[in-house]
């Protein structure tokens, strides 16, 4: 008698920590399909009109991903999250999601050293689409921008496209607004007329304005 209780006592226990156990499985699963349609939403249509919905996209890029890596644990890498979504993007070509995946992977690496992943608040904000203050490093206490990598200066027919964005300190935006045309804007440019973000002739006149530039600090 006392044997049969003991075993039914067992079973109970067991079946208990079983059914937490998939409980937890079951919400981890949820939450994963929940940031991952989310982010699917923000690569369907990276071209976005206005400033604030820029904001707003690349922000909440960053919290998705975070709460995708929470679930994933040390199997998470940046770009095997999109490969894993790039089935449900029909809209975007190779080239331009291997610039989708840089862009994510540059502000997501940003926001880690910035020390937004270890700030309650500053998830809020990311979750919100809001800038908030980087917490860590060298701009610890500096607003969180949202810049270019080839600046509207230089060409504005993309200031508002998703690969073009990315997350910096303010007073880094503010001296690149105005920065010269580098190797690394060239390479841009030609990435992105590749992918059909940047057209052929807004490309050209980037690489004309480099090999100028180029050739007038050659002959200084």
């Amino acid at each position: 008698m006392i044997a049969d209780y003991f075993w039914k006592i067992i079973f109970l226990i067991l079946l208990i920590i079983g059914l937490n156990f998939w409980f937890d499985w079951r919400d981890e699963v949820n939450s994963l399909n929940r940031h991952l349609n989310a982010l699917t939403e923000i690569i369907e249509k990276p071209t976005r009109k206005g400033d604030k919905a820029c904001r707003t996209a690349t922000f909440q890029s960053i919290f998705h991903l975070r709460e995708i890596e929470k679930v994933k644990g040390e199997k998470f890498e940046v770009r095997s999250v999109i490969e894993e979504i790039r089935k449900n993007v029909t809209d975007v070509s190779r080239e331009e999601m291997g610039l989708i995946v840089d862009v994510l992977r540059e502000n997501y690496n940003n926001a880690r050293n910035f020390g937004l992943f270890k700030n309650e608040q500053s998830l809020e904000a990311l979750e919100e689409g809001r800038g908030t203050k980087i917490m860590a490093g060298p701009w610890r206490g500096e607003s969180l921008e949202l810049g270019h990598f080839i600046s509207p200066e230089i060409n504005d027919t993309i200031q508002f496209h998703f690969v073009n964005r990315l997350i910096l300190p303010e007073t880094v935006k503010a001296a690149m607004e105005f920065a010269d045309i580098t190797k690394d804007v060239r390479d841009r440019a030609d990435r992105m007329k590749r992918a059909k973000v940047l057209d052929v002739g807004s490309c050209d006149s980037i690489i004309r304005q480099y090999n100028t530039l180029r050739e007038l600090s050659s002959r200084n």
